[in-house]
C-alpha cells in the first residue's frame, strides 16, 4: 500500500494550524500532529526525518508549556507572570524560525519520502507495537514501584508513543486491540496533569505559600495516578493488549 496519504494527511494538518500560530489551540493541535507524524515515520521506517520533525515539536512544546504556565500564574504571582511572558515572546520567535526551516526543508523532504515509502504488512506493524507495549509495561511497573518524577515522566512518554502509534496504524490493527486507546488516553491525561504540577512546583520553589498549595494538589493527583497504575498492574492491561497482536 502506498504510504503517501499517511504522511501528507498530518502535513496538511500542521499547515492548517500555521496561520493560527501562536494561538493556544493551534499550538496544541500542531504539537499533537507533530507527534502523530513522528509515529507515522516510525511505522514507515523513515526514521532519518524524525529529528527534523522533533525540532518543530520541541519548539511548539516550549511555547505550549509557557502558555500554560502563564495562564496558571495569572493572579497568583505578578513577577513570575511577567518573567514567563518575556520567555514566551522569545519562544514564539524561535518557533517562527523553526517554521521557516520546516517549510523550506522538512516539508519538501517529507513529500519526497512519501513517494517511495510503503506501509509495512500487519505482521511488522504488530511487532513494532508489541515491542512498544513491552517497554510501556516496564515503565509503568517502574513508576508504580518507585513513583519518582523521572519514572512517571518516562511512563508518560511511553503512553503517548503507544497511543499515537495505534492511531497511525489503526486500519491494520484488530478492533479488540484498539480498545486500549481509551485506557491510554485516561492514563496520559492523569500523568500529564501530574507532570504539569511538577513543573509548576519547580517554578515556584521560592514561593512558600504557592508551593504549599501546589504540593497539596499534587498529592491528590498522585493518588489518582497510583490507582490507575495499580489497575494496569492488577488487570495486566498492557500484557493482554500484546496478546491481541
Amino acid at each position: 500500500m502506498r504510504a503517501s496519504r499517511f504522511l501528507t494527511a498530518p502535513l496538511r494538518a500542521v499547515q492548517q494550524q500555521e496561520e493560527r500560530l501562536p494561538g493556544k489551540a493551534a499550538v496544541h493541535q500542531a504539537r499533537v500532529t507533530a507527534r502523530k507524524l513522528r509515529a507515522t515515520l516510525r511505522i514507515l521506517r523513515v526514521r532519518e526525518l524524525d529529528p527534523a520533525v522533533k525540532k518543530l515539536q520541541d519548539a511548539l512544546g516550549k511555547v505550549r508549556d509557557l502558555q500554560l504556565q502563564i495562564s496558571w500564574l495569572r493572579g497568583r504571582d505578578a513577577a513570575l507572570f511577567q518573567a514567563r511572558k518575556r520567555k514566551l515572546r522569545a519562544a514564539e520567535r524561535a518557533l517562527g524560525r523553526e517554521l521557516r526551516q520546516w517549510n523550506s526543508r522538512t516539508v519538501p523532504a517529507l513529500l519526497r519520502a512519501s513517494e517511495d515509502a510503503r506501509q509495512p504488512p500487519p505482521g511488522k506493524l504488530w511487532k513494532i507495537l508489541r515491542k512498544r507495549l513491552e517497554r510501556l509495561e516496564e515503565r509503568l511497573e517502574a513508576a508504580r514501584k518507585h513513583p519518582t518524577t523521572n519514572a512517571l515522566h518516562r511512563a508518560r512518554i511511553s503512553v503517548k508513543q503507544i497511543r499515537y502509534l495505534m492511531q497511525a496504524a489503526k486500519d491494520a490493527l484488530p478492533k479488540k486491540a484498539l480498545r486500549l486507546e481509551a485506557d491510554l488516553k485516561s492514563l496520559q491525561a492523569s500523568l500529564g496533569e501530574l507532570h504539569d504540577a511538577d513543573v509548576r512546583m519547580a517554578l515556584i520553589k521560592n514561593r512558600p505559600k504557592l508551593l504549599r498549595a501546589e504540593r497539596e494538589a499534587r498529592q491528590r493527583l498522585a493518588k489518582v495516578v497510583d490507582a490507575q497504575l495499580a489497575r494496569w498492574h492488577r488487570q495486566k492491561v498492557a500484557e493482554r493488549a500484546q496478546k491481541l497482536l
